[in-house]
């Protein structure tokens, strides 16, 4: 579908994005000599023409990464990057893909969901869950860093609105996630959570999945922030998180296995120090109390389960012969009866905030 510049914004100046093409995109980049002969045929360009968006493949690529200053004003492009930010652009830029269920996804999924039959209503269900918490109907869900959107529950989340907003650092992912949406109606950008270019209250519910824990400690703040500028006065803004070493459940049930995975978890944070490598995928879990400050007396959350364990706990307990699919049910069961207990003692809660 044709993307509408009406809902954009500038990520470096908040100002209104127009399209340029031809002779009025010459003009623009006429002082600029070194890039007057790149081969970009249209982009868009903010009201005060001081930086320039390319437009490959009818998707926008609203990302400071790929802004090209017009060199009428003094750019921001020079600003340092946080270099775990850097990595982790690196790391969903380079990954591959497989294919599953004529769906397209990361390939590093299978480190997180588990794959077997005895665990799969479990997992499907999970993966559904956050749609009752993004309202009846709207015309746009943004689904911020969606990744190629890679399972059909994934797919089924914005059966509610019109429109799906698919923003991700990766170009590769948002091609993806095109295919995947197949004639779902949907507008890809390539964007950053922490500077969202789309304009105020323009969304009718927001999707964060998997995400903000892989945002810096110190700017998840400021990513809730653009999250909540985006949605609509009473709209939802849907996190589904980990709270790793914060998961009471986890601690008392994988007890050594928590040890392990936060002691690997420091040793990875000393390899990046060390070695610094190009890619490597950050990750930082707040509590529920830091949610809460955020939140403060103005702004409604309510935390409630998305899944209770997580893939270690299943690998652990769940087998099909000792009547894993019997306590998986029961397990589900629960977290639909008691979902804000589950919310705040397991793995993964669905952080729910209301504008």
């Amino acid at each position: 579908m044709q993307l509408d510049t009406s809902i954009l914004q500038c990520p470096l100046t908040g100002e209104e994005l127009h399209f340029v093409e031809g002779k009025e995109l010459e003009s623009i980049f006429q002082e600029k000599r070194e890039i007057r002969n790149l081969s970009i045929l249209k982009g868009l360009v903010n009201q005060s023409e001081t930086y320039f968006y390319p437009i490959i493949d009818d998707i926008p690529l609203l990302l400071h990464d790929y802004a090209i200053s017009t060199g009428r004003e003094t750019d921001k492009l020079n600003n340092s990057k946080k270099k775990e930010n850097v990595r982790v652009f690196n790391y969903y830029n380079e990954i591959d893909f497989e294919s599953i269920n004529n769906v397209e996804r990361y390939n590093d999924a299978k480190k997180w969901l588990d794959s077997r039959d005895v665990a799969h209503s479990y997992i499907s269900l999970s993966l559904l869950r956050a749609k009752k918490y993004l309202g009846k109907q709207g015309k746009y869900l943004l689904d911020i860093a969606s990744g190629p959107i890679g399972s059909n529950e994934y797919l089924e989340l914005s059966g509610n609105f019109d429109i799906r907003i698919c923003i991700d650092i990766s170009l590769n992912a948002l091609h993806m996630a095109r295919e995947n949406m197949g004639s779902r109606k949907g507008i890809y950008i390539c964007g950053d959570i922490k500077n969202i270019p789309l304009k105020t209250n323009i969304c009718d519910s927001v999707l964060c999945q998997h995400t903000l824990f892989h945002v810096h400690k110190d700017e998840q703040e400021n990513a809730l922030d653009e999250l909540h500028r985006t949605v609509k006065k009473n709209g939802k803004i849907v996190i589904v998180y980990s709270l790793f070493y914060h998961s009471l459940f986890m601690n008392i049930t994988l007890f050594p296995i928590q040890v392990y995975r936060i002691t690997r978890h420091l040793a990875g944070k000393l390899y990046s120090k060390i070695f610094k490598p190009k890619s490597h995928l950050y990750f930082y879990s707040h509590s529920l109390a830091w949610f809460k400050r955020w939140a403060g007396n103005d702004k409604k959350i309510e935390v409630y389960s998305w899944r209770s364990v997580n893939i270690y706990f299943l690998k652990l307990y769940i087998h099909k012969k000792l009547g894993g699919a019997f306590i998986l049910k029961h397990l589900s069961n629960s977290e639909e009866k008691y979902p804000q207990v589950w919310g705040k003692i397991g793995e993964y809660p669905v952080i729910v905030v209301t504008k």
